[in-house]
C-alpha cells in the first residue's frame, strides 16, 4: 500500500545549514530551535516552538530571517516525521506570518501595513518583508493542505483564512463540514466560516465584522472601540477575528503561543 503524501516526503530540515542564519537579521540560532521543533522531546519540543515563534515573528513583524525560514516550515507543516504537536505550531505560525501587521527594515526599524482612503495597501520602505513573508506562504502552503487531507483541525482553518486563495476543494469541503455539523466546537466552526467567507470572496459588511466579534470579549472590544489602523479594509480585519479564533479552537488563551495582538 502506498504512503500518504506526508509520510513520503524528505527530511523536513533538508538544506537547513546551508542557510546563513547566523549573519541573516533575527536569524541567529533559527536553525538550532527548528532542530528542537522536529526532534526534541515533548517538553523541549513546546519551549522550540515559542522560542521559534518569538524570532521569526517579533510582536507581529516578520524578518529576512522569517523569508528564509518559511519553506522549511512548510517542509515541517507537511511532513508526518514532524511530531504532530509541533506541526500544529508551525502551521499556526506559517498563517500568523502571512497575516504580519509590520516588517523589519535594514536598519532595524519598522515599516507596517498602511491603506490610502480608498482601502489601498500603500508601499513600504524596502525590503518588504511583509509581501515576501506572505508570497512564501501562499507558495507553501498546498504542500501544507495536501498533507492535512481531510483532517478538521483548526490549524488548517487558521491557514485557510491567511492564504485563501490558494485553499483547495478538498479544504473547502473540510471547512463546510466543521461550518455546518453540531458536533463542531463553537470556535472552531466559526473559524471555519470565516475561511469560507474569504474563499468565496464574499463582502465583508459592518454587520458581519459586528457578529463575528461577538464570541470574544477583546475582539468586541476592538471593534466597538475601531482599534484598528485607519482604512484598513474589513477583509483583513476579519481575516485577524478569523485566525484569533482558530487559535483559541485549538490553545483556549495561550498567551505565549503564536497570536497576533492587534
Amino acid at each position: 500500500m502506498e504512503l500518504p503524501p506526508a509520510w513520503q516526503r524528505p527530511d523536513p530540515l533538508r538544506g537547513l545549514e546551508d542557510a546563513p542564519w547566523s549573519v541573516l537579521a533575527h536569524g541567529a540560532g533559527v536553525d538550532d530551535l527548528m532542530r528542537r521543533v522536529v526532534h526534541g522531546e515533548r517538553a523541549t519540543r513546546e519551549v522550540a516552538c515559542r522560542a521559534l515563534a518569538d524570532r521569526l515573528l517579533v510582536d507581529d513583524t516578520v524578518s529576512e530571517a522569517s523569508v528564509w525560514a518559511v519553506p522549511f516550515l512548510v517542509e515541517m507543516g507537511a511532513s508526518y516525521r514532524v511530531p504532530a504537536d509541533s506541526r500544529d505550531r508551525v502551521i499556526f505560525l506559517l498563517a500568523a506570518m502571512a497575516l504580519a501587521s509590520a516588517g523589519f527594515t535594514d536598519d532595524g526599524k519598522r515599516t507596517r501595513r498602511r491603506w490610502n482612503a480608498l482601502g489601498r495597501e500603500l508601499p513600504r520602505r524596502p525590503p518588504d518583508w511583509i509581501t515576501q513573508a506572505r508570497y512564501e506562504v501562499a507558495k507553501g502552503a498546498p504542500k501544507v493542505f495536501e498533507a492535512l487531507g481531510g483532517a478538521e483541525v483548526a490549524c488548517s482553518m487558521a491557514l485557510a483564512i491567511a492564504v485563501p486563495e490558494v485553499v483547495p476543494r478538498h479544504v473547502v469541503d473540510v471547512a463546510e463540514a466543521l461550518a455546518t455539523a453540531d458536533r463542531s466546537p463553537r470556535l472552531l466552526a466559526l473559524a471555519a466560516r470565516v475561511a469560507l467567507h474569504l474563499v468565496h470572496d464574499a463582502p465583508v459588511t459592518p454587520g458581519l465584522l459586528r457578529v463575528t466579534a461577538q464570541c470574544n470579549p477583546d475582539l468586541l472590544r476592538a471593534h466597538r472601540d475601531r482599534a484598528y489602523p485607519p482604512n484598513r479594509p474589513p477583509e483583513v480585519t476579519l481575516q485577524l477575528m478569523g485566525y484569533r479564533y482558530a487559535f483559541l479552537a485549538a490553545y483556549g488563551d495561550d498567551q505565549e503561543g503564536v497570536t497576533i495582538r492587534r
